[in-house]
Formats: C-alpha cells, sequence, structure tokens
C-alpha cells in the first residue's frame, strides 16, 4: 500500500506580478509501509513545501496527492500519521501532560500518555508549562505529540535539532523501535550526524534540487513488498470525546488567562454601574439586557477574533491541522468556550444590576432571559471565529474594531440617510435582526417578525461557520 503518493505535482510561488518562481516541477513520490525515506537538498529548494502538500497545509498548482488513500485535506487521512514540524510553539498556558492528553483524545488507537512522557523522557516535566523547558526539551515534546496517536506514518522535519545527547539517544532509540513495528518514516534533516546514521537506517535516500526528485538510494524489493498487514486496522474516533476534551483545554486556557476574565469583568461591570436608576422594574430589566446584548455581541467578535489570530501566529494551529481533529469539532469546541465568556458576562451584568439596582427577580427569570441571549449570540461568535481566520492576523485587531463599528451602524441605533439602498443594506445585515429579536425579547417592540428575524440569524451563523471551516483548512499563514 502507498502511504503517500504524488502525481504530477507541481508548486510554485509568485515572486512578484511578473514571475513566478517554481519549487516542484511536475514531480512523482511514494512513501510505501515499512519505508524510511531521507529527503535532503539546499535550504529553499522546497523541502519543507513538499511535506506541506503532502500533508494538506499546501495545495498544488497540479497533479494530485494521496494520504493514506485519502486527500491530505481530510482529517481522516491523518489518523495514522504523526508529525514533527519546525516553527510550532505550543500553548503557554497548558501543561506538558495536557498538551499530550489532548492530541492523544484525537486518535483512534492512541499510546498511553505516561508511557510516551517516559520514552521521550519528559516524565520529570509532565506539570512544566513550555516555557519552563529548554529548547531540546521542547523538541522531546513534539516528538512526543507526533508519536502519541500510534502512529504507521511518521513525518519528521529537523526532528533532532536543539536535542542534547540524552534527547538524541531517545530519540533513535524510539526511531528503531518503529521500525521495527514496521512503521514508515519520512525525515528532512541538514545534521551531519543525523546523515551518518541514516546511512545505516534509510531505505531511500533522496535529493530534491531545482524542483526535481533523485534518488540516491532506491527502495530494496523487500521493502516494497511488505504486506498491509502491518497497518494496524483502524478504529472509529470518539466524536463525542474529541469534543469533550477539546472544549475542557480551550476552557482551562481561558481561566489561566487572567487577563481575558478581567477585561470581560470590568467591561461587562463598569456599564452596570453607570447605568441610572430607571423608574420601574420592567425598565430595569430592559436596560440590563440592552447592555448585556451590546457586551454579548462585543466579546463574540472582538475577543474571540484576537485569540484566533494569536494561535495561528504562534503556529499552533499547523500542528493541529497535520492531527485528525476535525475542523468542524474545533471550531465548536471554541464556540462553546465563548458561550462560557458570555455566560459570565451575563452573570456579572444580571450581578451588579441586581446589587446597584435592588433588583431581585427570581432566578428562573434571569435564567430564561440569559439564555434567550445566548442563544441569539451565538452565530456571532461563530463570526469571530471566522473572523479570526479569514484574514492575515496582523489586520484580525483592524477588522474586528471595523465590525463593532458596522454593528452600531447597521443595526439601526444610529440613524442613516434615508437612501433606499442604505435602509435595504440594514435591513439584511445580521445586525439588525440581532437587535430586533433582542427588543421584542424585552418587550420594546411587539413586532410580529421575530420567527423571520431567527432565521436571518440562522443563515448568517451557518454562513459563518462555512466561511470559518474554509479559512481554516486553507489558512494563508501556512502558504
Amino acid at each position: 500500500m502507498k502511504l503517500i503518493e504524488l502525481t504530477n505535482v507541481t508548486k510554485g510561488f509568485s515572486e512578484n506580478i511578473f514571475r513566478r518562481k517554481v519549487i516542484l516541477d511536475n514531480i512523482d513520490f511514494t512513501v510505501k509501509i515499512g519505508d524510511f525515506v531521507v529527503l535532503q537538498g539546499a535550504n529553499g529548494t522546497g523541502k519543507s513545501t513538499l511535506l506541506k502538500l503532502i500533508l494538506g497545509l499546501q495545495e498544488p498548482d497540479s497533479g494530485s496527492i494521496q494520504l493514506f488513500g485519502k486527500s491530505p485535506k481530510s482529517p481522516e487521512s491523518k489518523l495514522q500519521v504523526g508529525t514533527v514540524f519546525q516553527e510550532v510553539n505550543p500553548p503557554s498556558s497548558l501543561k506538558v501532560k495536557e498538551l499530550v492528553d489532548l492530541v492523544r483524545s484525537y486518535y483512534p488507537n492512541p499510546v498511553a500518555t505516561q508511557e510516551i512522557l517516559k520514552a521521550c523522557g519528559l516524565e520529570d516535566k509532565k506539570y512544566a508549562f513550555p516555557k519552563e523547558l529548554s529548547g531540546g526539551q521542547k523538541q522531546r515534546l513534539y516528538f512526543a505529540l507526533a508519536l502519541v496517536g500510534n502512529p504507521q506514518l511518521l513525518v519528521l522535519d529537523e526532528p533532532t535539532k536543539n536535542l542534547d545527547v540524552e534527547g538524541l539517544e531517545a530519540f533513535w532509540h524510539q526511531i528503531e523501535a518503529c521500525r521495527a513495528r514496521g512503521v514508515a518514516i519520512l525525515m528532512i534533516t541538514h545534521i551531519q550526524s543525523d546523515r551518518d546514521r541514516l546511512q545505516s537506517l534509510a531505505t531511500h535516500i533522496v535529493t530534491l534540487a531545482d524542483g526535481k526528485l533523485t534518488y540516491e538510494r532506491q527502495p530494496s524489493p523487500e521493502t516494497e513488498e511488505l504486506s498491509q498487514a502491518a497497518l494496524s486496522s483502524e478504529k472509529p474516533v470518539n466524536f463525542l470525546k474529541v469534543l469533550c476534551c477539546q472544549t475542557w483545554i480551550e476552557v482551562l486556557q481561558l481561566f489561566r488567562n487572567l487577563q481575558i476574565l478581567i477585561v470581560v469583568l470590568l467591561f461587562s461591570g463598569l456599564p452596570t454601574l453607570l447605568l441610572p436608576h430607571p423608574d420601574t422594574d420592567s425598565e430595569i430589566l430592559k436596560s440590563l439586557a440592552i447592555i448585556a446584548a451590546f457586551n454579548l455581541i462585543f466579546f463574540s467578535i472582538e475577543n474571540l477574533s484576537k485569540q484566533v489570530a494569536a494561535e495561528r501566529i504562534e503556529g499552533w494551529l499547523k500542528l493541529l491541522r497535520v492531527t485528525p481533529l476535525s475542523p468542524n469539532l474545533y471550531i465548536a469546541a471554541k464556540a462553546m468556550m465563548t458561550l462560557l465568556v458570555l455566560s459570565i458576562s451575563l452573570a456579572t451584568v444580571f450581578g451588579m444590576g441586581s446589587v446597584k439596582l435592588n433588583f431581585h427577580p427570581a432566578l428562573y427569570e434571569w435564567l430564561l432571559l440569559g439564555t434567550k441571549l445566548l442563544i441569539v449570540t451565538s452565530p456571532f461568535a461563530v463570526l469571530g471565529i471566522a473572523l479570526g481566520y479569514a484574514f492575515p492576523p496582523k489586520v484580525v485587531n483592524c477588522i474586528s474594531a471595523l465590525v463593532i463599528v458596522m454593528i452600531a451602524l447597521l443595526s439601526g441605533f444610529i440613524p442613516l440617510a434615508n437612501w433606499d439602498f442604505i435602509q435595504d443594506i440594514i435591513v439584511v445585515s445580521p445586525f439588525f435582526h440581532y437587535r430586533e429579536i433582542v427588543e421584542a425579547i424585552v418587550g420594546i417592540n411587539d413586532k410580529p417578525y421575530w420567527i423571520l428575524n431567527l432565521l436571518w440569524l440562522a443563515f448568517y451563523g451557518i454562513l459563518s461557520g462555512l466561511i470559518a471551516k474554509f479559512a481554516y483548512q486553507r489558512d494563508s499563514v501556512f502558504q
């Protein structure tokens, strides 16, 4: 069975508007069960580009690529793949063991966390944060993340970089153990000591130069004839377990990032403290609901888009993209974490409003109002995720601020010129329908169009989800 198969693949990049540089020129390349392929070549010849194409992080200009017989864009193609990449920074708020547990949850037949930590020499660092690790220890962590899924194919980009003597011994011991199990390996390295050791291990030595692949060593017949039985049987992925683990990690990062929680509390509580005392209980409830609704939509778009942009810059998403983690589950976990932030904001507004205004309705009234507001705000949580992916990270702050301004203009709160085309834009904007529903919830208007407004919001929520998924899979940061 061909684990990796490239047929007539060409890939280039635009140097300027007049010239395009071809990195890979109509190449064919395969990796089979039991192969150990060493890919070498000078810097800039396209080795890392080739790996990104194989793993679905980039698309070829022409030709076809298959990973385990599937499109490399498909999460299912990564079920038996482990990867070590350069330029990947794990989230600073997660401990070593938590990172390994998280990646482990993505695979149907993983290795025990403790076993991997011991094999990679990280037992005494399992409760350490990444910033507390040396360069060599971080590299061990990346290797542990590659092995924890019990892969049948390892894709390694400079895996021994920064490793100390002890780390090197642990690495080569694991490589030999993988070879004994029939695991296929595709490896890039520039370190001379690695090349010397690989002379006795590699079944293929391939050089990439001028867009072409040349074989210094051809595969042996024995390697080609290895049985497909070497592959472990694929078990179904437990999607509920993956979603729970991913959501838990998102929540854990939230509560370890006190800055976000402080901003949420201050931004939610300050308008409530400055609110003048309305005359009646119904006016109090309406005022608190409007403040809460504005906070919800603000946090959905502003905070979430920035968080996604930060993860893209760190490179953590690059590693997640080469695991079996489904984009739908990743986006769903982000949305659930956002709902928790919004719930904290709601509790702050309602709690401080109750104390300041001496207003104490029944608990079920708060819960009913809060649930309604969360439901109608959820499409904007998905919009915040879409903004974080769809635009370059450096401009996400400006884009999210622009969207906040658009909310004020297109919601209808600020009167605009009474031109027909402007009114038509306002009526079809999601912000207008959000305002209409919020006003209906708190009793400001009794217009009978709330079902239509809900359908419009649902449409925009689905559209935002599709955009977020598409942008996640085609992240320009990886290009």
